[in-house]
């Protein structure tokens, strides 16, 4: 039976790779609301991580509405940021334990003035998490569980990090023999898009798009198996959506 399922993601791209996957584990071509960001990319909260962050931020009240109130209510709410936000954004290590900053606990890390005038304390790599993959992947995922506060532990709610990014699956669905594949920096710049082709797909400019990442779609999902072997964050979504649908 199809599934109701809400998306809160960085982007189109990451909600159209999480739609396609979503789709193989559970056999059905769910119907998908995408809550954040919105259609026209100029919503509330804008698009990328702090679009996410904002959301969560934002709406940790009113998830359990979201299953309850609205017609449709939602299935599954999926709640997706990159693991390069990690390795990037001080942002998002402002609570962490060897961070010590006048504002930490005044304001949102979002709107902090220190971070604004290139002031921050927060040293990266975090000494906290360390450079790992898996250090940003539960960092980053224990960080979106605090936003969204008690509904965090819902079964109904998933929270993906794809690592580096979700180009690091593309990138595992066409190559065998690259070694830690998660923990290439910026796979689109340094393997993708280096060439004007990547196996056969044009890309013009070097540039990312939904048209682009569509192309990639198929092999994806064909060699879901081989993405999985080497990334520990497409392993843990399909553990995740196997695990729900036990649930359901």
């Amino acid at each position: 039976m199809r599934k109701v399922i809400g998306i809160v993601g960085e982007g189109p791209i990451d909600q159209m790779v999480l739609k396609a996957v979503i789709n193989k584990e559970t056999g059905e071509n769910n119907i998908y609301r995408n809550i954040q960001p919105e259609q026209n990319m100029l919503g509330e909260f804008g698009n990328g991580w702090k679009g996410v962050y904002r959301w969560c931020e934002t709406n940790a009240g009113l998830i359990p509405s979201l299953f309850s109130a609205l017609s449709p209510a939602l299935d599954l709410l999926i709640i997706q940021i990159d693991g390069d936000v990690g390795r990037k954004e001080k942002e998002v290590h402002c609570h962490c334990e060897s961070t010590i900053c006048p504002n930490a606990n005044s304001t949102s890390p979002l709107l902090c003035k220190l971070v604004k005038a290139g002031n921050c304390p927060v040293l990266l790599p975090c000494k906290d998490h360390g450079s790992s993959p898996e250090g940003y992947r539960s960092h980053l995922e224990n960080l979106l569980r605090s936003l969204i506060g008690s509904c965090a532990e819902e079964e109904k709610i998933l929270i993906v990090i794809p690592c580096d990014s979700t180009d690091t699956w593309i990138v595992a669905a066409y190559e065998e023999n690259i070694d830690d594949i998660e923990a290439v920096v910026d796979p689109w710049e340094r393997i993708i898009s280096v060439k004007k082709t990547y196996h056969g797909v044009r890309i013009p400019g070097h540039k990312k798009n939904t048209a682009i990442y569509r192309m990639f779609l198929p092999q994806i999902i064909q060699n879901w198996d081989q993405v999985t072997l080497h990334c520990q964050s497409a392993r843990k979504i399909e553990t995740d959506i196997r695990r729900w649908l036990m649930s359901e």
